[in-house]
Order: structure tokens, then C-alpha cells, then sequence
């Protein structure tokens, strides 16, 4: 089946919806394809429409989900709309099911070395058959090429990198073509939350798309953060006048 995309300020959104999607992973994990994932929020895509370096970076992915509700919002003004998001956290959770249920094996980089214990001590609760080969905490000399090496040598189906944008896509960027299969994907702070030392929002938060309000609400220090939705909803709009 073609792929189609939603395309927001030279950022290509894939066409699909969350279980199609993770179907689309697991069929490349079978046929041994690789593929870089990104989960794009509008944070993401005004970075990269600021800033040359880490648009590259996101031109070397094979997909960019709509992670965020604001480009759903978006596909929707511009009379393109995606069928919904397609979170990284939920990818994670439900590719670690599949990863238990066809012992797929997993790597995982990121977090504080505190997080990541707690994390891969609940990963082996939740996901007993998982098969995890290997793991690094967010901390590491960028130059040393140690860690790219050992996923090079395990040959992972599943390489979950958790250290925040742009890193995560920078290291997965510089270091894709030195791996031949896996699903590299960047899962932001999903370790945290699977740790249990975030909280998600409930599922009533999430169905009514307000689990960005919720984590304001809990996560405060993120309000700057949050100041590029309504710009970036301004130049949605300014777009749609413009076409």
C-alpha cells in the first residue's frame, strides 16, 4: 500500500493511525529493514523549521509521527487530515508487547542511571520474555563510539533512545548507517514514565487530547516550552490563508 504523508513546514507526517503504524514496524522488524523513527510534536517541527541542523537530521528519518495533538489540529486547518496520533510512549509500550510476545530483542539508551534501573526493572515485570541486550543511561562521551559499536555487535529489533530532543535524533542520525537492522525510534522522557517517576494522564485526559495540560499541570517548568503551540498555530493558519 502507498504511503501517503501530511507534509507541515517541509516535515513529512505519515498517513496512518497508531495499530497500522506499529503493523508497518513489526512487518520491517520480520524482513530485517531498518528504520528511524521520529514522533514529531510542534516543538519538533519549529525546531527544525529554525534550525538547519536538526531539519537534516529529520530528512534522515524513514517516518515522522504525529506525536503531538497540535499537528493533528494542524492536518485538520490545512484540510489534510491524520487519522489521529500516534504517540512514542504508547509505540514503546505496545512494540515491547509484541517485542514479548516474539522475543524480539531490545536495546534501550537514556535516562538517569537511577531511572533507567527502575525502568528495565518494570520493563521485566510487564514484558517478562522480552529480550533485552543491552542497555546505556543518557550519559556518555559523544566521541566514544562504544555504545553504537555494541548495538552494531548485538544486532537489536528494537533500539529505544531516550535523551530528549534534538539528541535523540542527532545520535540515531550519526550513527544510522552503521547499523544494517533494528527500529531506532526517539522516545523522549517514555523511560520516566514507565519508571513510574512521571506520571502520565489518565486515560480520560488522553481521550479528550489534554494529556498537554496535564503535564503543565504537574510539570510546570514546562511552560516555556509550551509557548510555541500558539505560534505555531498562527503560522498554520497564516498558511492556510496564504494557500
Amino acid at each position: 500500500m502507498k504511503q501517503t504523508f501530511f507534509t507541515i513546514f517541509g516535515i513529512p507526517i505519515i498517513h496512518t493511525d497508531h495499530k497500522s503504524f506499529i503493523n508497518t514496524l513489526e512487518n520491517r522488524i520480520k524482513s530485517e529493514h531498518k528504520s528511524f523513527v521520529v514522533t514529531a510534536n510542534p516543538e519538533i517541527v519549529m525546531k527544525a523549521n529554525q534550525e538547519k541542523e536538526y531539519a537534516e537530521y529529520l530528512k534522515r528519518a524513514d517516518f515522522i509521527t504525529a506525536d503531538g495533538i497540535g499537528i493533528v489540529i494542524a492536518s485538520k486547518i490545512l484540510n489534510q487530515p491524520l487519522p489521529g496520533r500516534v504517540s512514542g510512549t504508547d509505540m514503546m509500550v505496545d512494540l515491547l508487547e509484541r517485542a514479548n510476545d516474539h522475543q524480539y530483542r531490545v536495546y534501550f539508551l537514556g535516562a538517569q542511571p537511577d531511572v533507567l534501573e527502575l525502568f528495565l526493572e518494570n520493563v521485566h515485570k510487564q514484558f517478562p520474555k522480552v529480550e533485552i541486550v543491552g542497555s546505556h543511561n543518557g550519559f556518555f562521551d559523544w566521541n566514544d563510539n562504544t555504545i553504537k559499536e555494541e548495538i552494531q555487535s548485538l544486532k537489536p529489533d528494537l533500539v529505544f533512545v531516550a535523551l530528549g530532543v534534538p539528541r535523540q535524533e542527532k545520535w540515531i542520525a550519526e550513527n544510522y548507517d552503521s547499523f544494517q537492522k533494528g527500529v531506532f525510534m526517539g522516545v523522549g522522557g517514555s523511560f520516566d514514565v514507565v519508571a513510574g517517576v512521571v506520571k502520565r494522564a489518565p486515560k480520560a485526559w488522553q481521550k479528550m487530547n489534554l494529556e498537554w495540560l496535564y503535564r503543565l499541570i504537574h510539570q510546570p517548568s514546562r511552560w516555556k516550552r509550551m509557548l510555541v503551540i500558539p505560534v505555531f498555530l498562527f503560522k498554520v493558519i497564516g498558511q492556510k490563508f496564504r494557500n
